[in-house]
């Protein structure tokens, strides 16, 4: 057969195959009559071959049994039985864009009403680092829930959709989970090999944003009781000895201390600790440090904390800053408390401490 006829071919075998999807209905259900295996065969598994999904194919379904996990625990990363929870539930349903890219859908009996607990589960498994989906879906027939993984268990799901509205409420569906549009809301979502920083994170975690406050200075300086940074972004992740490094970028309301605390790296801070993962026991901190020389020239000018008032620098000045915090993990916020020491040359030390929250995804 010449090139161009089985080119005609292939392209209206594929018109075919779409106007059968979408002639796929869902036709009333009587679910009081169904369990947790009718729930996969009666709504899920049509769901998903209407939405383009086949096993075999670059749109490919992997089921529960075809996945197995190097490491199938929870989330800490260290593999010890007694400290790692194992993996709780299983999604029927992997589905995989291209490759990688992927969201899983969990089957419920229609009598499930979505606890906490059956989302956690999901989450869990979605989360884990070998998985890494980018959505999970709850379904128990009578209702689809989907879930944006990276925002956690305990936010709301993203789309709801009742049994009775899948006909008219398709295209909804079809803009989140269908391949070229997951796709493109996620392009590049691939699976994280590493162990995770600690619970419900990967191997690398994104600042989201957080708050530095000062609590106290060696020299009673009203102006920085209480003064906040805002942390406006950046990661935790570790380098190649395992170290844990973290690296956060804040923002002052001030130009003028936003310009010092450039200068001393109090704005992209970069700090390093010995632990491999972020703590949640509080008698037992993460403890982070992080060390900056910078030199002011002189003619410079800067801002005197003490009078708040900028002056010209009439010397070259050399500040050693030694910053030391330490924090436990809740949920996706690391929170603790830090001391800044300030060294200049011929000057009385400068010390301040205070708290600390950042916030991760």
């Amino acid at each position: 057969m010449p090139p161009d006829a089985v080119e005609r071919r292939k392209t209206a075998n594929q018109v075919l195959r779409t106007k059968e999807l979408r002639q796929m209905t869902f036709d009333p259900i009587d679910f009081e009559q169904l369990n947790e295996s009718d729930v996969r065969e009666e709504v899920i598994a049509p769901l998903l071959r209407r939405l383009g999904y086949r096993s075999g194919t670059v749109n490919n379904i992997i089921r529960e049994q075809s996945l197995s996990l190097r490491y199938p625990k929870a989330f800490l990363g260290r593999k010890k039985p007694t400290t790692d929870p194992v993996l709780r539930g299983k999604a029927d349903y992997i589905c995989e864009v291209e490759g990688p890219i992927r969201w899983v859908i969990e089957a419920k009996p229609p009598s499930s009403d979505f606890g906490l607990d059956e989302i956690q589960q999901a989450f869990t498994y979605a989360n884990h680092p070998e998985v890494r989906a980018a959505l999970f879906c709850l379904c128990n027939g009578q209702e689809l829930r989907i879930f944006q993984t990276n925002l956690g268990p305990d936010s709301n799901p993203i789309l709801t959709v009742q049994y009775s509205e899948l006909e008219q409420r398709f295209n909804e569906i079809e803009t989140l989970l269908a391949p070229s549009n997951f796709k493109s809301n996620f392009p590049t979502y691939t699976v994280d090999p590493g162990p995770p920083l600690g619970p419900a994170l990967r191997s690398i975690a994104r600042v989201t944003g957080g708050k530095i406050q000062y609590t106290k200075n060696s020299a009673n300086l009203v102006m920085l009781k209480d003064y906040i940074l805002t942390i406006t972004g950046g990661a935790i992740e570790r380098n190649r000895t395992g170290q844990m490094v973290v690296t956060i970028k804040t923002s002052s309301a001030f130009d003028s201390l936003q310009k010092l605390n450039e200068k001393v790296g109090l704005v992209n801070i970069e700090a390093t600790s010995d632990d491999s993962e972020l703590s949640s026991d509080v008698s037992k901190p993460t403890r982070f440090v992080s060390y900056r020389s910078a030199v002011f020239p002189q003619g410079e000018k800067v801002l005197d904390i003490s009078t708040w008032r900028e002056i010209v620098l009439p010397t070259n000045i050399n500040i050693q800053t030694a910053t030391v915090a330490e924090g436990v993990l809740k949920g996706r916020v690391f929170q603790g408390s830090f001391g800044v020491n300030l060294n200049v040359a011929a000057q009385r030390p400068f010390y301040a401490e205070g708290v600390f929250e950042i916030h991760l995804s």
